[in-house]
């Protein structure tokens, strides 16, 4: 069973999967994305119908901010009811938008979870804070290396956001003890005695409960072959005006040799992103 396979390939197919829901995607709402996103899913019987991060439900997150200071993108966790995708939010040309899903791969239970941000306006200062935020968290991606403890990771990346002038607010994972990190390992890429389970509740559990953070105290030293994730919700630590920024990145290792899926491109052409075209 190649399970690195099967997230690299997973990965690649929620980045289209997201794609094809945001297709005309003037005055949508947030729910109809949402909706789109899951119908697309299930199209793919590969997945099972719904994504493993759940709540939000489905998990499926989509969240519009249309003015500064963009309150609507300012959650500390995504599961959170208030922060669930609704019909009154809708996108307009200056709209920033956070999107995430969380597919399943049935046959092995891997993820190829994609979050992004998005925004095809013309504003020029908000188009240079994507682009800084995309370029630091992918450059914490970079840093990661075999025998590298994840706490190391953790503060490596934490120093490198701050020496680009970015801090990460708001977000918490749930069970996380210590609430804020730069990501989580994905369960059944490293060892050999994982069985997820035979249901998608199971499954589901199996994923969450089995994760290992990339936080300030984890002692979990990558291995020859493994998958994580490396994400940061991000602002400006100057301008509280400019949005905060989601990007999520998968790290796969597959004996020694590395790869950072990214899968955005899909992504940015749909929704006129050419600043950041053909760089992840």
């Amino acid at each position: 069973m190649n399970c690195i396979g099967t997230i690299v390939k997973s990965r690649e197919a929620a980045g289209i999967i997201i794609a094809k829901a945001l297709e005309n995607h003037e005055g949508i709402s947030e729910a109809e994305v949402c909706d789109r996103i899951l119908a697309n899913l299930s199209a793919h019987k590969e997945f099972y119908p719904m994504g493993w991060y759940d709540p939000p439900p489905g998990g499926v997150a989509v969240l519009f901010g249309e003015k500064k200071p963009y309150t609507r993108l300012q959650f500390e966790t995504l599961r959170s009811p208030q922060f669930f995708p609704t019909e009154n939010n809708r996108f307009n040309g200056d709209t920033v938008g956070i999107l995430y899903a969380s597919p399943i791969d049935r046959a092995t239970g891997m993820i190829g979870d994609v979050g992004c941000t998005v925004y095809g306006g013309g504003d020029r200062q908000v188009r240079q804070h994507l682009t800084d935020i995309y370029n630091v968290v992918y450059k914490a991606a970079e840093h990661a290396q075999v025998g590298m403890s994840f706490s190391t990771l953790y503060e490596t990346a934490i120093k490198l956001f701050a020496d680009h002038g970015k801090k990460i607010r708001w977000m918490t994972t749930t069970h996380d003890s210590l609430k804020i990190n730069l990501g989580h390992t994905i369960p059944g890429s490293y060892g050999n005695n994982y069985f997820p389970g035979d249901s998608f509740e199971e499954v589901r559990e199996s994923i969450r409960l089995q994760r290992l953070y990339i936080n300030a105290t984890e002692g979990f030293v990558i291995p020859e072959t493994c998958a994580f994730t490396v994400e940061a919700r991000l602002v400006d630590i100057e301008d509280s005006d400019l949005p905060n920024v989601q990007v999520h990145f998968i790290v796969t290792f597959s004996q020694g040799e590395k790869k950072i899926l990214g899968n955005f491109d899909a992504i940015f052409k749909v929704m006129k992103m050419d600043y950041l075209m053909g760089k992840y």
